[in-house]
């Protein structure tokens, strides 16, 4: 019997990896006697004597009450489907969590997705067993022209971002998501949610439905080095207490940032110090900034300065009196909604045609349980600005940060009803997850208008190698070209100053090898890190280089 039961097993994993059919297999959160790295080693070895995927259409079940111990990062070069049943009030989503190596300290990351990506219902834990400590990162996305989908998952803690593009992706969805205290113990710039890394940018971002609370920064960033997505969908997510901006991305170049909830977002304020090195032009930044866009983006995305569009519909700002009271202890300006620039291109038809603001709402939501956050928030602030040692903060009653409360104590239903009708629709504003039946409704009558839109990426270059590297006096890139282009090939340092131009012009189809010779072209560098740029007229590729000694 049990050889017939193998035999039928063994048919059905041939059949389905010919056919390319999707099949589910558990995930043991105890594989082979040792939960350590259990699922590393499960999904890893899901091959055959090849080293093939034993089905590269199968999806990876967790199950929901059992922790999921890494052992490391887990990359993965192929595509993978990470799935678990939705948590109820009984029961308690799935959970993958961060562990310590050999020297104490969390794995940097948690997963480095190098196919594509599709994670629905798991509950990501950044902080390792012990509470010491956590992740940078959960997500790095490192395909290019990749496709990522996050659909109800959920993170606690982090580092830096949860989930962050490290190369030009196609698509990345986050819906339905929860990102539950993200922050950095000292830095005000870390506790991040979807963000990208240098100058890789995603056609396509769509957030909606999610939540962010308790969290040092930004819930999307794309700016200081980084390019912002070509359509980029931010729509009914609601923020609660963060330190700094919401939306980092003062040149993007088609935005729809419509129906969302920000309750003490950027609430750290700015001093004269504070704004230099944040804000174009060193204004105030305000909750939306944006800023005349590049010329190499403008491009890049195939459109003109007057072209470009920001749709700012519905959405709700509100700071309650304990920040109000923190900015005057501190002599610090009110924060706006938008600064001066940003109101006069939003302000000026003639040249921003497609720049509009309507229904912005200045309303205290009243939410129903929002804990302790915003006090401690401020304690946080008023540490950091009396240079004092600083500890993490967010909202964690039961003072365990690896153990998950569940349900979530916390409640940010509201309410004030013009806000719990003020989205279009007549829905309430903010992340609908908070209002199941209204949820269900907007999703029969959502307008085709706000569906997804698809962008395909066009790239005309490729990096092949870049050697040596390290290098000492000289380079060589190693690239393919696709079509006839100009090209520009530069160097930078790591704050953005461009220290030499390695090429410039027009070059045909196939592969091209460039050297360089610092030393002859009489350019003196110090040792350390620097970025090499290329550029046509449809890509915009960096990568990070070292000067030895």
């Amino acid at each position: 019997m049990k050889l017939l039961q193998l035999f039928a097993l063994m048919l059905f994993i041939s059949i389905n990896s010919i056919l390319g059919q999707a099949d589910t297999v558990v995930v043991p959160a105890d594989y082979q006697g040792d939960p350590l790295g259990a699922i590393n080693r499960f999904i890893l070895g899901d091959t055959t004597d090849t080293g093939a995927r034993v089905n590269p259409e199968r999806y990876y079940k967790l199950e929901r009450n059992k922790i999921y111990f890494l052992n490391g990062e887990l990359h993965t070069p192929f595509d993978l489907r990470l799935i678990a049943d939705p948590p109820d009030a009984e029961n308690k989503p799935a959970i993958v969590a961060s562990t310590t190596g050999a020297d104490g300290k969390p794995q940097l990351i948690q997963f480095q997705l190098e196919g594509d990506g599709y994670i629905k219902n798991i509950l990501f834990q950044m902080t390792p067993p012990g509470g010491q400590g956590e992740s940078n990162a959960s997500f790095f996305l490192a395909k290019e022209g990749g496709n990522y989908y996050f659909d109800n998952v959920k993170w606690e803690w982090g580092l830096w971002e949860q989930v962050v593009a490290v190369k030009p992706v196609n698509k990345i969805v986050v819906k339905n998501c929860y990102f539950r205290n993200p922050q950095h113990k000292t830095n005000i710039y870390n506790g991040r949610g979807v963000g990208f890394y240098l100058e890789n940018p995603a056609d396509t971002v769509i957030m909606v439905n999610n939540t962010f609370f308790n969290m040092n920064s930004f819930a999307f960033v794309a700016d200081n080095g980084s390019i912002p997505p070509k359509f980029f969908r931010f729509d009914h997510n609601t923020i609660v207490n963060e330190m700094k901006w919401p939306i980092h991305s003062y040149w993007i170049t088609n935005a729809h940032v419509t129906n969302n909830l920000f309750y003490n977002v950027h609430s750290f304020g700015e001093t004269k110090d504070d704004i230099v090195g944040q804000d174009p032009d060193k204004l105030v930044y305000g909750i939306i900034d944006i800023a005349p866009i590049p010329s190499d983006i403008l491009d890049l995305h195939g459109i003109t300065e007057n072209q470009r569009k920001y749709y700012l519909k519905n959405n709700s700002f509100f700071y309650s009196q304990e920040i109000k009271d923190y900015w005057n202890f501190y002599d610090l300006p009110f924060e706006p909604w938008m600064n001066s620039r940003t109101k006069n291109m939003f302000d000026n038809d003639a040249e921003y045609p497609e720049l509009v603001e309507e229904n912005t709402y200045n309303l205290d939501p009243r939410l129903v349980e929002a804990g302790t956050g915003t006090t401690e928030m401020i304690k946080w602030m008023k540490r950091k600005r009396d240079w004092q040692n600083n500890k993490y903060w967010g909202w964690d009653p039961d003072g365990d940060k690896f153990a998950v409360q569940w349900p979530f104590p916390e409640d940010l239903s509201y309410a004030n009803d013009t806000l719990l009708k003020g989205a279009e629709g007549g829905f309430p504003v903010g992340d609908l997850n908070w209002y199941p039946d209204k949820k269900a409704e907007w999703e029969a009558w959502e307008p085709s208008a706000t569906k997804e839109i698809n962008y395909k990426i066009i790239k005309d270059v490729k990096i092949n190698k870049v050697f040596p590297n390290p290098f000492k006096d000289q380079i060589n890139i190693d690239y393919t070209l696709e079509k006839n282009t100009q090209i520009d090939i530069l160097i930078y340092d790591i704050i953005g100053n461009k220290i030499a131009t390695i090429y410039t012009g027009r070059q045909g189809a196939g592969n091209h090898l460039i050297h360089f010779d610092f030393s002859k072209q009489n350019i003196d560098i110090t040792c350390g890190y620097y970025f090499y740029k290329i550029r046509t007229n449809t890509s915009l590729i960096s990568g990070k280089i070292e000067k030895l000694k």
